[in-house]
């Protein structure tokens, strides 16, 4: 049987007020539950534009029309205008997820900033960074987090280890096709589970050899495999504004064809027996830059 799990990553302030809300009525209509992943710190979203010098970053906001997508005041967050903190702005919107019976889980504090700089934070900026996240999600909640996705599937040796101290059930750190439990140097096989995005996303397809949004989704719907582990990654940003009859179209389709849907936490105790595995880093069409890729050390 197809099944799938739907990651609904929530990067920015204008995604939290009004793409959950958006998003929220879509799965409701077809009765689905989905995974949220939240920002809860500053959003520094205009400070991307450092990414300008990037191979392929302009010719990606062409083909996406990135300015459409999230709009001129998210773009101006942390330059021109001051950076907002989430999550006392969109608590309500973040706790609304929970009660309509979605899981709820940690995206990132800030997310610009961990997303450009990993590589060059000291650990003790990414153990604050971690925990401040922790922190906001209490604060939200009022209970420890189970689960966490990393921005831009971006990771480090330093991460993960420090990402440990939390216990969660799992975490969304890479890309790949199987779930596995993370080695780290010098050998050392961690216990947080690694369950990967599966599938391309929209952003990576759309404007490639003329697709647009119709074609991504009969595209996606090609790559669901029978009987594997499927993640489908979405940003409130995106499919719950911009995109959201494109979305909307999707969660149809997956209707029409009998494809499941699930969270992460309900697989997860399904994948608990996944072997060891590897991180590594590779470069994949459609987004500016690496992402971190891991598979069970059996497949490679």
């Amino acid at each position: 049987m197809k099944t799938i799990s739907l990651r609904v990553d929530v990067d920015t302030l204008e995604g939290s007020l009004k793409g959950i809300p958006t998003l929220l009525r879509m799965l409701d209509k077809h009765q689905m539950q989905a995974s949220f992943y939240f920002s809860f710190g500053p959003d520094n979203s205009g400070k991307a534009i450092r990414r300008i010098f990037r191979k392929g970053f302009i010719s990606k906001m062409f083909r996406t029309d990135a300015g459409k997508l999230y709009g001129l005041k998210t773009m101006l967050y942390g330059t021109l205008l001051p950076a907002p903190i989430i999550y006392p702005k969109a608590k309500a919107e973040m706790r609304a997820v929970q009660s309509a019976g979605h899981e709820v889980a940690i995206h990132a504090w800030d997310h610009v900033q961990y997303h450009d700089l990993l590589d060059k934070k000291s650990r003790k900026w990414l153990q604050d960074w971690f925990q401040r996240a922790h922190d906001a999600f209490e604060s939200v909640f009022l209970t420890k987090a189970k689960g966490a996705a990393s921005p831009a599937w971006r990771c480090n040796d330093n991460t993960l280890e420090i990402q440990e101290q939390y216990r969660l059930d799992y975490a969304g750190d890479c890309r790949g096709f199987e779930a596995f439990y993370p080695i780290v140097y010098p050998w050392r096989t961690l216990s947080t589970l690694q369950v990967p995005t599966t599938l391309p996303t929209m952003d990576e397809l759309l404007g490639w050899n003329g697709m647009g949004p119709e074609s991504v989704n009969a595209h996606i719907l090609n790559l669901i495999r029978d009987d594997a582990l499927n993640v489908y990654a979405l940003h409130t940003e995106v499919e719950g504004g911009a995109l959201k009859d494109a979305f909307a179209a999707f969660l149809k389709s997956l209707k029409d064809n009998q494809i499941r849907t699930r969270t992460h936490a309900d697989w997860v105790p399904e994948l608990k027996a996944a072997n060891p595995g590897l991180i590594t880093r590779r470069k994949i069409e459609g987004r500016v830059g690496w992402v971190s890729w891991g598979q069970p050390l059996e497949a490679i």
